[in-house]
């Protein structure tokens, strides 16, 4: 293997997570506003996809499989939504839902980690919830349907359904009390998690990944069988330790694209509007 290869291997996952990500909480913690965080995760995005045609995890996932554009809308139809939950931050985090419960006086970066922590579980608790309950799955199966990983699979959710999770994982920090200068952060550190679980990049983690919700523990959970019931944390395996939902196994991460995706024999569609509508359709 290549020295470019091993820097690749890895370093991909240090940089996406701590690189990038550290980057947007600093511009945070100074104030500069959304601008420069939207050209991080911009370069966050170039660089997952420049690590996944260096060293790719399945080859033929590199290649579009008629879904550019459906992909396409997903990622720029939900990073609008989520951009313009941006705006309602201000006042969410301004109103009285809650006591002033929140550690002002640590540091902003952990303070941060505070935040993402909770987050973390109640999205988890919401995407555990929706592989349990028929009428949570029907909207969280379009995440599902991709017969290939890579980046932007992470953006690939119905509009309802990231509105369940991003609610069970927000309202209690609301409660909380979170300063607005720290949920800003959370729509791009979530974006940039989203890139590092869904990666079709080969790279390597060590003991990171018992921690870590990366793409080397996320692929089990796209498994098309009652096997992928596993792995739901965003940013932590917290939850699935919590839970005995953790799943790892050395090389025995789906590898195929019949391997992914949603088992049976009726096909989802692959139509980004007929994506939407499914859900809502009267059950066979």
């Amino acid at each position: 293997m290549s020295f470019t290869k091993v820097l690749f291997r890895y370093g991909t996952w240090p940089v996406l997570f701590f690189g990038f990500g550290g980057v947007v909480v600093w511009l945070a913690s100074a104030n500069v506003g959304v601008w420069p965080m939207f050209a991080v995760l911009a370069g966050a995005v170039a660089f997952s996809f420049l690590a996944e045609r260096v060293i790719p995890y399945q080859p033929d996932w590199n290649r579009t499989h008629d879904d550019v554009a459906r992909d396409w809308l997903h990622a720029l139809i939900n990073t609008s939504l989520n951009r313009a939950a941006l705006w309602l931050l201000p006042w969410l985090t301004w109103t009285a839902l809650g006591g002033d419960f929140w550690p002002h006086t640590w540091p902003f970066a952990l303070q941060v980690v505070f935040a993402a922590l909770i987050l973390d579980l109640g999205i988890a608790m919401a995407h555990h919830a929706s592989h349990r309950f028929a009428p949570l799955w029907r909207f969280h199966a379009v995440h599902h349907s991709p017969r290939r990983l890579y980046g932007f699979n992470g953006l690939m959710k119905h509009p309802v359904h990231q509105a369940i999770e991003t609610g069970s994982g927000v309202l209690p920090l609301l409660l909380l009390g979170i300063p607005f200068e720290v949920a800003i952060t959370l729509p791009f550190l979530v974006v940039i998690a989203l890139l590092c679980q869904h990666s079709n990049a080969d790279y390597r983690t060590g003991g990171f990944k018992y921690v870590f919700a990366n793409a080397e523990v996320h692929r089990f959970h796209h498994a098309n069988s009652a096997d992928g019931d596993v792995n739901f944390g965003l940013f932590t395996v917290l939850y699935d330790r919590l839970m005995g939902t953790f799943r790892y196994e050395p090389d025995a991460a789906p590898r195929e694209s019949r391997q992914i995706g949603i088992a049976g024999e009726q096909p989802y569609p692959v139509n980004y509007w007929a994506q939407l509508a499914e859900p809502f359709r009267p059950s066979q």
